[in-house]
């Protein structure tokens, strides 16, 4: 069962239009429909499958951030790259915010918590997914939800988790009040204007449907932040999704079952165009830091 919406999840005004169809072609093989908001230029899926029946749309090879995975070449690669994707995240978490206390939403298998704790932050993580969170809760307090974390925190981080969120208000309500005054939020989420996004077109793996839900852009997520609160710092670039997401798409594009090596050279190409005509802000992936305001 799929639901309509008649208004931006953005910015909540009317002024939508359908943008175009893009297939699911890591799970369903089925057909969705992305919309764009012309006052904010906001992209999102609809209509969109309930939130309670999009579970079995997570059951395909290519989402590994729940499991330990690392048997297959591309696991194997995906590992390499989330390593130093954690480094850089650290340091990231380190210039912009005070304190020590970190809440890091939609941990997955507590990589970063881990990294984090290791670096003496009092981490905790909010997980949906319950096996991902059993393995979280050996490096700190593992939460089903945001309304059961202990006190409140410096910093609160989403990687990759925003464009998933069915109600983007409540949950950023609830930031707010576990965020200490002018504490800080890093939201790491696609962006469908890079370079890369722009080539593959319907191809573009960061699109991600169903699960996917949101497609920020640069306007469209400073809308909905700075509209419950929240007043926009920086916007720092990602610039090894670029590889990871040109590898799929070469994939979905030649519509092969598996990778194969030229998928991995063109992936490696593009990737390095994309990065470099994305310049600091308009690469595959962005980090917008935000403060409490």
């Amino acid at each position: 069962m799929r639901e309509e919406l008649t208004h931006c999840p953005a910015c909540l005004k009317k002024d939508i239009s359908f943008y175009q169809s893009v297939k699911d072609f890591s799970t369903s093989k089925e057909v969705f429909d992305i919309w764009s908001c012309g006052h904010c230029s906001h992209l999102f899926t609809n209509p969109r499958v309930k939130e309670d029946l999009v579970g079995p749309y997570y059951d395909n090879p290519d989402y590994i951030s729940h499991t330990d995975d690392d048997t297959s070449m591309f696991a194997k690669v995906y590992q390499f790259l989330r390593e130093i994707n954690m480094n850089w995240k650290h340091g990231h978490v380190q210039k912009y915010a005070d304190g020590k206390s970190l809440l890091d939403y939609g941990c997955g298998t507590g990589q970063f918590m881990q990294k984090m704790a290791a670096k003496g932050h009092e981490v905790q993580g909010v997980e949906i997914n319950e096996g991902a969170r059993a393995k979280a809760s050996k490096f700190g307090r593992v939460y089903s939800d945001v309304s059961e974390v202990k006190g409140g925190v410096d910093a609160i981080t989403m990687w990759h988790v925003l464009e998933h969120v069915y109600n983007l208000d409540e949950l950023l309500q609830a930031f707010k009040l576990k965020l200490k005054n002018n504490g800080t939020l890093l939201i790491a989420v696609p962006n469908p204007e890079s370079h890369d996004a722009q080539h593959y077109g319907v191809h573009w793996a960061a699109w991600d449907i169903p699960i996917h839900v949101h497609h920020f852009t640069k306007k469209s997520m400073k809308t909905a932040l700075e509209r419950n609160g929240f007043e926009l710092q920086d916007v720092l670039p990602m610039s090894l999704d670029s590889y990871y997401i040109s590898l799929i798409s070469e994939q979905y594009k030649e519509g092969a079952p598996t990778k194969r090596l030229f998928h991995w050279l063109k992936g490696l190409v593009r990737g390095t165009i994309s990065n470099i005509k994305g310049g600091k802000d308009n690469k595959s992936s962005l980090i917008y830091v935000f403060k409490n305001a």
